[in-house]
């Protein structure tokens, strides 16, 4: 853009309500009654909670995701960057190496063509970055921007990683800290600017691509990437759908400077409220305050891998990941008992 250029693109999807993803239980009243469609394997089914959908190809799975949303900074380029990285996202968490791209666009007109430019460019950033060919898009004309990616990718059959496979006894470790969602909420309130929150957007246009490489260097039981559904969310999916459950170390899990002060004052998104009331059930909070719960339910956007890891080897995936510059926090451990407990 030009220079002192000022826009406030997160106005845009603040005027308009816009969440980023639908309340879990609203998509699973939509979703109930649709059959598999696929039974024997070849393909997913959308019963399936893998990230990507996928269907067998040269001796593995060809990979398929899309992703897009509002703006949840100011700034086009970022917000180009944090959208393409997290539609990518969702190949990495199955251990797969995205390949081709598509822009998906939504665009007000009363903007200027040079905010669509800056936002598209990011967005190819990150895609060059992760040496993803971008092949096109489809643009569509709308009262809010948005913008997204879908992708293609590929995982050979050893290596995939599913949303479930963990055991009892497996180590939990997530990959990037939580309260992102917190965070936005405060920008879009004017309680905090860019400049505040700028370790936890650079924490968002990093690629999981290295600890993808973690994961398959380490050989892993599980993974799932943190997003719309928040921590416990994702984990429920993961394992609760299996029959399986967590204990959870509150303090293991790292949150983002400020973001559970803000949360207990009330600042968060309508997000975090769903998915609260979505899981509360399933959680058991043992000797930890509910407002220390906050963060766990916050939506994340690009948000980290949450790995499940055999106990023999969560010592070498740690390593592989801190060898690669990625976080390591081992926030908790599989147990048979199907539920989350979040313990001190």
């Amino acid at each position: 853009m030009a220079e002192g250029t000022t826009i406030r693109l997160t106005q845009f999807s603040q005027k308009a309500g816009c969440a980023s993803k639908f309340d879990p239980a609203y998509l699973e009243q939509v979703l109930a009654g649709f059959a598999p469609s696929d039974a024997d394997g070849f393909a997913s089914g959308i019963e399936s909670h893998d990230d990507a959908g996928y269907v067998a190809f040269g001796g593995g799975l060809l990979l398929q995701s899309v992703d897009f949303f509002t703006p949840i900074v100011d700034d086009p380029w970022r917000f180009g960057e944090i959208a393409a990285t997290n539609a990518l996202s969702d190949i990495y968490a199955m251990g797969g190496e995205p390949l081709t791209a598509l822009n998906v666009v939504a665009f007000p007109c009363e903007l200027e063509a040079e905010v669509l430019r800056e936002i598209l460019a990011g967005g190819r950033a990150k895609l060059d970055e992760a040496g993803v060919r971008l092949l096109g898009g489809h643009s569509v004309q709308d009262n809010v921007p948005k913008y997204g990616v879908a992708v293609t990718g590929f995982v050979e059959e050893e290596q995939v990683v599913h949303n479930r496979g963990a055991r009892p006894g497996d180590a939990v470790v997530l990959t990037k800290p939580l309260g992102l969602g917190i965070l936005v909420t405060a920008l879009k309130r004017d309680l905090v600017t860019e400049a505040d929150i700028e370790n936890a957007v650079a924490a968002a246009v990093r690629l999981n691509r290295r600890a993808c490489a973690a994961m398959r260097a380490t050989g892993v039981s599980a993974a799932t990437d943190v997003t719309g559904y928040g921590l416990l969310g994702h984990m429920a999916e993961m394992l609760l759908d299996a029959g399986l459950g967590a204990v959870v170390s509150r303090s293991a899990v790292p949150v983002w400077e400020g973001a559970q002060a803000l949360a207990e004052s009330g600042c968060y998104a309508a997000g975090l409220a769903a998915n609260r009331e979505h899981r509360e059930a399933d959680v058991v909070a043992d000797g930890v305050r509910p407002g220390d719960l906050l963060p766990l339910f916050d939506p994340q956007t690009s948000g980290g891998l949450l790995i499940a890891v055999a106990p023999e080897r969560v010592g070498m995936l740690v390593s592989q990941l801190e060898a690669r510059g990625e976080r390591a926090a081992v926030v908790g451990e599989v147990t048979v008992r199907p539920e989350l407990r979040v313990t001190p």
